[in-house]
């Protein structure tokens, strides 16, 4: 799916709101592979007349979640994904879910949005694949999930076979968007 489709789908999918969410998605296997990065930004407002490059911070996510419960929907949403196709359940683990929640309070307190290094995840997790999708905005876990699996390369992370593990950070940032960090992992 090109930029063009998944702009279309976001803003069929979140036309009810003006709201501004970014994804981005990284992939690592092996401990001498580099990192793989693309990124997407999807757009969407509720006017014609706003201007695509402006941050609706106001905006918030309604239901409010804290963030445990928000982590725990984004991995529900995942699995249910991976489930209905066949694919096993993603279960937590230490040292991915700490990665996870590392980047994602890092990235919400410096207001940045880029991938950590994939290589040193598969070093400090002692692990052999490392994937991560990221996300910022005003979005429920449901359609956070559902942005990710209508971009190919995010859906590609998630429908992996490679990983068993699963770690999510959410941290709203300044502007009160979720920063969302998701590290897939195969120890």
């Amino acid at each position: 799916m090109n930029f063009d489709a998944v702009l279309r789908h976001a803003r069929r999918v979140l036309a009810a709101a003006a709201v501004t969410v970014f994804v981005a998605v990284g992939i690592a296997a092996g401990p001498a592979t580099t990192t793989a990065t693309t990124a997407t930004t999807a757009t969407t407002a509720s006017s014609p007349a706003t201007s695509p490059n402006i941050e609706l911070s106001a905006v918030a996510v309604r239901p409010a979640f804290d963030r445990q419960t928000y982590e725990n929907e984004v991995k529900f949403y995942v699995n249910k994904e991976r489930r209905k196709r066949g694919l096993p359940a993603l279960a937590w683990a230490s040292c991915t879910d700490t990665v996870a929640e590392h980047w994602a309070s890092y990235l919400a307190s410096h207001d940045a949005f880029y991938h950590q290094s994939m290589t040193a995840l598969l070093r400090r997790c002692n692990a052999r694949y490392a994937g991560e999708t990221l996300a910022k905005g005003n979005i429920t876990p449901r359609t956070l999930v559902s942005l990710w699996m209508n971009s190919p390369d995010h859906r590609h992370v998630m429908l992996s076979r490679s990983p068993h593990r699963i770690g999510i950070g959410a941290v709203p940032n300044s502007h009160g968007q979720w920063v969302v960090a998701a590290n897939f992992m195969v120890f």
